[in-house]
């Protein structure tokens, strides 16, 4: 997993030009004036649009309103790799390594499903934050926060990116 504020982290996404294409699509979402922002940003809850970035690269734009911490669904990923960045409203994603999780579903469409793991670690997801999940990680999004269950409407973007084309090394 990695975890970074997309401004901040430019330099990582020049090794590639697949990763060049990601990193002008996520900072064209936050920027304010953009049709990008503006499509994201007139999302509600429940609406959701695949843009195809590349020929194996998706953007999935969506809004839903957060939940409580017992309504996560925890998964994982064999073959993409999820860059998941929140351009409005905040919400809380559980992060555990697959070692510590046990599999409630297995391997279906590229989702593992898993069963809610004592071990996982909350993270704070706000306009602007990117968290990489890589195939050992399993997460959980749309958390309301951890001792709210208030929802909030979150406008975010999941970019799939095959695995293949991403070499996550510092």
């Amino acid at each position: 997993m990695f975890f970074g504020f997309l401004p901040d982290i430019q330099s990582k996404f020049k090794k590639s030009d697949e990763l060049k294409a990601v990193f002008s699509y996520l900072n064209e979402a936050l920027d304010e004036t953009s049709e990008t922002n503006i499509r994201i940003s007139s999302l509600k809850a429940g609406d959701k649009n695949e843009i195809k970035l590349t020929d194996s690269i998706i953007a999935i734009e969506q809004a839903y309103l957060t939940k409580a911490p017992q309504e996560a669904f925890y998964e994982s990923h064999k073959e993409m790799i999820d860059f998941q960045m929140v351009i409005n409203g905040n919400e809380i994603f559980f992060v555990a390594p697959t070692f510590v999780c046990e599999v409630k579903t297995p391997l279906k469409d590229d989702v593992i499903e898993y069963f809610p793991s004592k071990f996982a670690s909350s993270l704070n997801m706000f306009k602007g934050a990117l968290a990489v999940f890589e195939s050992n990680d399993v997460h959980a999004g749309g958390i309301s926060g951890i001792q709210s269950s208030t929802q909030n409407l979150v406008q975010k973007v999941v970019v799939k990116i095959p695995k293949n084309l991403i070499k996550l090394n510092f």
